[in-house]
């Protein structure tokens, strides 16, 4: 059983807003090798105010109320969503969610895994609560970054996660320990069309229209992102992020230099270099005389199969 902290900006219900963090909560609720401790709001898609709401409006609808769910902090407004146009992210010292991580991680020592799919907020906010943290925490997987320019057919796709709060990006991928990050580029090799969704619907017919409502949120959402950025298809990010925590087999295992700073991370582009026949203590070498951590950018090795493994396990 893998304990998990899901830290997310999850806006399923908020119009042209993406739905993957809602559908990545699904996953890991249908999972039997799941035990959530609890749900962090962070900002991103969308102030932590309203990832808050729609959050607690989401596990009303599905049952789950009973899940602990924290907000975090951080003044931060969308103005666009598509342009990333925002106003400034400023800090404040009392963060909930954070001391819920910080709590969480020493009551459980080297046992939680953290899903970030949102700003890192949070988990910056923790670190600078108890540096100690991260020797405690088992694991951490990320969706965000980019490693080149993101195009939907000739239109770019702006990063989101690590440009709404570069600094606290770089803190965490310095100085955390077994991260992973699902980046944008990466996630491309999984996209989620037409196909994916009479699959989805003829799953959902076969139990009886039970997540009919999913169905209809990922419908609407193709048609919004359609209009927002003439294509056909969706990439459900936070949900592959979700699948590589829980079927690392389904991705190769790839290991990357950290090299990034905080000017690159304003723009969520990942300065890497990638580690190949290292043994362990050589790359720690490498590491300590380079600088910077060594992190890993799992690669799809088939998106058919993380697609069905998706279906699967929401339907």
């Amino acid at each position: 059983m893998k304990k998990v902290i899901f830290d997310c900006d999850n806006t399923m219900g908020i119009n042209n807003r993406d739905i993957d963090d809602g559908l990545a909560l699904i996953y890991l609720l249908n999972r039997n090798d799941v035990d959530l401790l609890g749900i962090t709001c962070t900002y991103g898609n969308d102030n932590v105010k309203n990832v808050f709401l729609k959050t607690r409006d989401l596990l009303a609808e599905i049952n789950h109320s009973e899940i602990p769910l924290v907000c975090g902090s951080g003044t931060f407004e969308m103005k666009n969503y598509v342009n990333l146009s925002f106003d400034k992210v400023v800090d404040e010292c009392e963060n909930d969610a954070a001391k819920f991580i910080v709590e969480q991680v020493n009551k459980n020592p080297k046992e939680i895994s953290i899903l970030a799919t949102g700003s890192l907020q949070n988990i910056y906010d923790a670190y600078m609560i108890d540096n100690n943290i991260v020797d405690n925490i088992k694991e951490i997987v990320i969706m965000g970054g980019v490693t080149e320019p993101l195009y939907f057919g000739n239109k770019m796709m702006n990063e989101l996660n690590f440009t709404v709060c570069n600094e606290g990006a770089y803190i965490v991928l310095k100085n955390f320990k077994n991260i992973s990050i699902l980046t944008g580029n990466n996630c491309m090799k999984s996209q989620f069309g037409t196909v994916e969704l009479e699959k989805s619907k003829f799953k959902s017919v076969e139990k009886y229209g039970k997540n009919a409502f999913i169905v209809e949120k990922i419908e609407k959402w193709m048609s919004e992102f359609k209009e927002l950025y003439g294509y056909e298809a969706i990439v459900l990010w936070d949900v592959i992020a979700a699948i590589y925590l829980l079927e690392p087999e389904l991705f190769k295992k790839r290991l990357f230099l950290n090299k990034s700073n905080v000017k690159s991370l304003s723009e969520g582009r990942l300065i890497v270099d990638e580690l190949k026949e290292f043994e362990e203590s050589k790359k720690m070498c490498y590491n300590i005389i380079r600088g910077g951590n060594i992190i890993n950018i799992p690669e799809i090795i088939n998106g058919s199969n993380v697609n069905e493994n998706l279906i699967l396990t929401i339907f």
